[in-house]
């Protein structure tokens, strides 16, 4: 049902509309089939539960039933909320801050290389000689003391 008369009928059923408002509901219903049958199946609805026998539940079924609604999972819309409260959201904000500004400040820092000259002369060297160094592995270069003969090659004069 898409009327605008809709949310209203429930009070005017059970008479609790001002009179201003009433009147208005009244000359609605005159007009409207769809709110002509919804008041027909509140009425109804409302005479129904007028016959059956009064209940009133004992403290102990009350806790045991508020037991069974503590015990149901949260909706989504509860776990969402759960996020958006002051002590999750201000330490995630605060934790995402950080992360952002540390990743800003690690881009801006460069890390300067050493020059030519402050590097090891036996690593020099076999970067000189990769290829050669290459070949060893293919022979099963494996220790450091392969890598000591392999730098100071120059010695021996090997290319």
């Amino acid at each position: 049902m898409s009327c605008a008369f809709e949310e209203d009928l429930t009070a005017w059923v059970d008479g609790e509309l001002p009179p201003p408002h009433r009147a208005r509901v009244e000359a609605h219903l005159g007009t409207c089939a769809e709110c002509q049958g919804t008041e027909r199946l509140l009425r109804l609805t409302v005479a129904r539960m007028a016959e059956l026998p009064a209940f009133t539940p004992s403290p102990s079924a009350r806790r045991e039933l508020l037991a069974r609604v503590d015990a149901l999972p949260p909706t989504w819309r509860e776990r969402f909320a759960h996020l958006l409260r002051p002590g999750v959201l201000v330490p995630s904000a605060g934790l995402a801050a950080a992360v952002v500004l540390t990743l800003l400040v690690a881009g801006r820092t460069r890390v300067e290389s050493p020059s030519l000259e402050e590097w090891d002369p036996g690593a020099l060297e076999v970067a000189a000689n990769l290829e050669l160094v290459e070949d060893y592995e293919v022979l099963g270069l494996n220790s450091s003391e392969d890598l000591e003969v392999v730098e100071n090659l120059h010695e021996l004069g090997v290319p």
